[in-house]
């Protein structure tokens, strides 16, 4: 019986294992949409190690949230639209270190 149950077991969490380097692979998601500008051409990432937060659009790094929605929305963006824009893209970056903290607490 234990000549059976090993085998599995091994497979069991070389599977489980393998999934977890998957989701950690990730650092990048797709911003959500709004109703006001077109943010989901932009990505939020996080750096895994230091959980600094950044914006990619177009192959350009963004640090400054305000620069990110200038590009984007250009004049469209009224202070409002911003400040909603702004919040969203906070909120999102909060889930994402979230997730990130989570895969890497499974994978300990």
């Amino acid at each position: 019986m234990k000549k059976i149950l090993l085998p599995i077991a091994l497979f069991a969490v070389l599977g489980l294992t393998a999934c977890g380097d998957e989701e950690l692979e990730s650092a990048c998601e797709q911003a959500d949409e709004t109703e006001t500008c077109d943010i989901t051409k932009a990505e939020i990432c996080s750096d895994e190690e230091t959980e600094q937060v950044y914006y990619t659009y177009n192959g350009k790094k963004y640090t400054d949230v305000d620069k990110l929605i200038d590009d984007l929305c250009g004049k469209q963006a009224v202070n409002v639209d911003r400040e909603t824009i702004r919040r969203q893209l906070n909120a999102q970056s909060k889930r994402l270190i979230d997730r990130i903290r989570v895969n890497a607490i499974r994978t300990i």
